[in-house]
């Protein structure tokens, strides 16, 4: 099998893959959470907010309250209808790609998860 083909076979995958079901919806899900404004300044509050309790954190400064509000930034995060769909379709798409892994091994008669973890380490 030439490189050719199997960089021609690798990209049909690639685009059949990104059609399935779990992972069209995620694609979906991410386009919309990043043109939800709102959702992220939900979000860019939670991140801030999160390192700034891991350098209070090094030096043992966080309060009962700045924890409490860490948990009710989360929750409200959590909670937004357009995070939600996102951690939603995330979620399943994760479900999804072990039987992918699980198909290509048996195509392959190797263990591919394996060997791509080893390739991008």
């Amino acid at each position: 099998m030439s490189d050719t083909t199997i960089l021609e076979a690798a990209r049909t995958f690639a685009a059949r893959l990104r059609q399935s079901e779990p992972i069209a919806a995620l694609w979906q899900a991410r386009a919309q959470l990043d043109a939800d404004q709102e959702a992220q300044g939900l979000l860019a509050r939670l991140s801030e907010r999160q390192q700034q309790l891991i350098l209070k954190q090094e030096s043992a400064q966080i309060t009962q309250r700045e924890i409490d509000d860490l948990r009710r930034l989360q929750r409200e995060a959590e909670e937004h209808s357009t995070i939600g769909a996102y951690l939603r379709a995330l979620q399943q798409a994760q479900l999804f790609l072990p039987a992918v892994n699980a198909a290509l091994s048996d195509l392959l008669g190797i263990d591919f998860g394996s060997l791509a973890r080893a390739a991008s380490a």
